[in-house]
């Protein structure tokens, strides 16, 4: 069965009903990461409101701190955030910007940024699972959030 236009019913082409079953899944991946982000992010903020420092995964920095390359990433990924929409801002003026878009250029900006500082500080290979694992996340939101495939040969 499919939609009904004027009383007619309308057998959708297999290729569309798939596409659109890829675009529900891949909203919905992306629905469940940022789900598991914001927990996450919560689970961060109250354990260090109580003294309790951890960084990602979930690692306690009671022990030692937190590793300067971690951190130092993700200080240079909010200034590069920053440079990103003020740059955006001055080229194209105020636009209204959904807060998807804002976590998906934060964490490829992360990725970006993080990438750079782990080679310069010569960090493990094991550590660049992080930045593959944030940089997946951003591709990830951003084909689930992007605008939908125009139709390209569509009759005027």
């Amino acid at each position: 069965a499919g939609p009904r236009v004027a009383g007619w019913k309308i057998a959708l082409h297999p290729r569309t009903r798939d596409s659109s079953l890829r675009r529900m899944s891949g909203r919905f991946l992306a629905n469940a990461l940022v789900v598991l982000l914001v927990l996450w992010a919560v689970y961060t903020i109250v354990s260090a409101l109580i003294g309790v420092h951890v960084y990602f995964p979930f690692h306690l920095a009671e022990e030692q701190d937190i590793p300067y390359h971690r951190w130092q990433s993700a200080r240079l990924a909010v200034f590069a955030t920053f440079i990103y929409y003020g740059v955006m801002h001055l080229l194209h003026g105020s636009k209204e910007v959904f807060p998807i878009h804002f976590l998906k250029t934060y964490l490829f900006m992360l990725s970006i940024v993080g990438a750079i500082v782990f080679i310069q500080t010569q960090v493990p290979l094991v550590e660049y699972v992080f930045v593959i694992f944030f940089l997946w996340i951003a591709a990830t939101l951003h084909l689930a959030t992007g605008p939908r495939m125009k139709r390209y040969f569509r009759s005027k």
